[in-house]
């Protein structure tokens, strides 16, 4: 990346971070209070607000896909559990829970590192 560039991509890896805070407390809203249409609704645009900053940066490609195939199992799972009440369904959505949170965190901390100077080659790593 060249040097005048900098500012702008860790002024994205910022905005990414910070819109990752704010996206992991509202899907766990979201999770809690489901079928709250106007919350989803936010989640939604938050997602496509992260894909916007993390396709500015390729070093964190592979969390990305990972938290976005996260959060469509997470819904999925959520309108399962909506119809469908068992105590399968909730271990499942817990573990999907969980997992969710950990890919939520996983791009935090991968766009911090970023941030810190850490991760600067261009492309995507398998390594969190």
């Amino acid at each position: 990346m060249p040097a005048s560039h900098a500012p702008a991509i860790d002024a994205m890896a910022f905005q990414l971070a910070a819109a990752l805070e704010r996206y992991g407390q509202d899907a766990g809203r979201m999770a809690d209070t489901w079928l709250d249409m106007e919350l989803y609704r936010s989640v939604s645009d938050q997602v496509e607000q992260i894909r916007m900053y993390s396709s500015a940066l390729p070093q964190l490609s592979v969390q990305w896909v990972e938290l976005l195939i996260a959060h469509a199992e997470l819904v999925h799972s959520l309108w399962r559990a909506r119809f469908r009440e068992g105590e399968g369904d909730a271990a499942l959505l817990f573990e999907v829970r969980e997992r969710h949170a950990a890919c939520v965190e996983g791009l935090r901390q991968r766009c911090l590192r970023f941030l810190s100077r850490e991760d600067r080659s261009p492309g995507p790593r398998q390594s969190a």
